[in-house]
């Protein structure tokens, strides 16, 4: 049957929403490998656990959960946790502590001259929606950031009902003789460290939902997260947690414990350089090191080497593509720019740049010939790209990549060996280019520069964000291609990722491993002189 409009109604086809631009991470999607190297080298924790008690607190209020509430009910479990946070986010805020996620909702109460909290409006509105409380993420900061670092670790565990089917809720590992520790075990530990009446008062008032500030003040010295008790269980046991196998409930499958030996290599950086460990500090010595100590290859150390290695040359990149958007919007502005025309003029440029700095005589010379230069150390051309802009910033990257080509090609074979056997997807990665740069070595260096140009910044740009995009409405590309024209959109800062080595770097000054300069204190030497 025939469909008659209406007078003056309209019906029109629908073709999606339109795009919006947004930031994004990865504009070229070379940081992946990095990641995936950190997070074998460093399991059981991220960027964003702060603090290394929460572990054993997090056991401790899921077993008081268990005993309290006694439903598997997922939303009593997350409205549990998301109170328990709140008043240690309060606690943090009062002591001036960091690392607590939450803590900074709390501290602009605290600074508002509030002495009395509603535990209930600070966690969830009324509508039951979370936005605008101490934290957003439904699971507050336990299911956003130390859920699936506490289970890799074997504290915590989903259990299942009676078909098999997950419930949805958490519970603490029991003591078993797979786990040397076991969430039950630290739970305990935990308990030990609390008075009777501290405990009663912390789970008297998240039951009720209202805390004053003396009782913030009184329950501080027992949960306070920065402050784990010397020669405690507590103590004990989270070190024996750093030392142990990285995934403890999979030890039939995997013996592996890179978590221990990353902990031990900082301790050492730690003992031999006086002036303290930081997280690039370490990364770098490893790259210098080629991930040998004393003569010798460490497959740790081997490990950080590759990571770092990969950050200079993402970064690199990353600098090519944020040099060569600048140049164009200083061309161009929001205007067009045929791409072929963007290539040839920014090549020009760079080479220039390259001539001034007697990197190379003439565009013409072969990049074997160019590969010959007395070029400055890696960190210098890192942190000399990282001060400059536009074209300069392209032509220090250039040197840099050229750089670690040259200083690392005789360890290729090992790097592709290690990146295969700890299964990195290396089809973009340092190793992956550094293999077809043999190729490259007869052109010239101004045809070099522009096929690097068009096929490892803009080409891969636009993949990466098309792919991204998928089936949203939100593109994270920095320019535009129309008609073999180019227009920019928006411009992306170079930078290392976050290898998690400052949160072990924080764990560690927890255990009183490490003094707040990073140096290693007497109980750091006992450890190092043990293993």
């Amino acid at each position: 049957m025939t469909k008659v409009i209406d007078k003056n109604e309209v019906r029109l086809p629908f073709f999606g929403d339109r795009l919006s631009f947004v930031r994004g991470l990865d504009p070229l999607g070379l940081q992946n490998p990095s990641a995936q190297a950190y997070s074998y080298l460093l399991p059981g924790l991220n960027n964003v656990t702060g603090r290394l008690r929460s572990y054993s607190f997090y056991c401790w209020l899921l077993t008081e959960y268990a005993r309290q509430i006694q439903t598997t009910d997922p939303k009593e479990q997350k409205r549990f946790v998301r109170r328990a946070e709140y008043i240690l986010a309060l606690i943090a805020a009062h002591a001036d502590t960091n690392g607590v996620a939450g803590s900074l909702y709390a501290l602009r109460q605290l600074n508002q001259g509030e002495t009395s909290f509603n535990i209930g409006s600070a966690t969830y509105n009324p509508d039951g929606s979370t936005t605008n409380t101490y934290w957003q993420y439904s699971f507050g900061v336990f299911g956003q950031y130390y859920l699936g670092s506490i289970r890799q670790i074997g504290l915590i565990e989903e259990p299942l009902d009676a078909s098999g089917n997950l419930l949805g809720i958490y519970r603490r590992t029991s003591s078993n003789k797979e786990l040397l520790i076991s969430g039950e075990a630290l739970a305990a530990a935990f308990d030990e460290n609390v008075s009777p009446e501290n405990k009663g008062l912390f789970l008297s008032c998240l039951r009720k939902g209202t805390i004053d500030l003396k009782q913030v003040e009184k329950l501080t010295p027992d949960f306070n997260l920065a402050h784990i008790r010397t020669g405690t269980e507590e103590h004990n046991l989270l070190l024996q947690l750093m030392l142990d196998l990285d995934e403890p409930a999979n030890a039939v499958i995997s013996q592996k414990s890179m978590r221990k030996a990353t902990l031990l290599h900082v301790l050492r950086y730690a003992d031999t350089h006086k002036s303290g460990v930081e997280q690039r500090k370490f990364t770098f010595y490893a790259y210098q090191a080629k991930g040998e100590v004393n003569h010798h290859s460490d497959d740790c150390l081997f490990g950080w080497y590759y990571y770092q290695l990969n950050e200079y040359w993402q970064v690199a990149c990353t600098a090519i593509l944020n040099g060569l958007l600048d140049y164009l919007q200083e061309r161009e502005g929001p205007g067009w720019m045929l791409v072929q025309e963007l290539l040839q003029e920014s090549t020009k440029e760079i080479t220039e740049l390259l001539i001034q700095g007697e990197v190379i005589d003439s565009g013409d010379v072969t990049i074997a010939e160019a590969l010959t230069a007395n070029l400055d150390p890696e960190q210098v051309l890192y942190q000399d790209l990282m001060r400059a802009e536009g074209v300069v910033r392209m032509a220090m990257s250039f040197a840099l990549i050229w750089q670690l080509y040259q200083q690392n090609k005789q360890y290729l074979d090992r790097l592709e060996e290690y990146t295969s056997s700890i299964g990195i997807d290396s089809k973009h990665d340092v190793v992956s280019f550094c293999r077809k740069f043999d190729r490259y070595v007869t052109l010239p260096v101004h045809k070099f520069l522009e096929e690097f140009l068009l096929s490892n910044i803009i080409y891969r740009h636009q993949y990466v964000a098309y792919h991204k995009i998928g089936g949203g409405s939100q593109s994270t590309q920095k320019f535009i291609i129309e008609d073999n024209h180019i227009r920019h959109i928006g411009n992306f800062d170079p930078g290392f990722t976050g290898p998690r080595i400052r949160n072990l770097i924080n764990f560690l000054q927890d255990l009183g491993l490490l003094d707040a300069e990073g140096r290693l204190t007497d109980a750091g030497q006992l450890q190092l002189a043990q293993n």
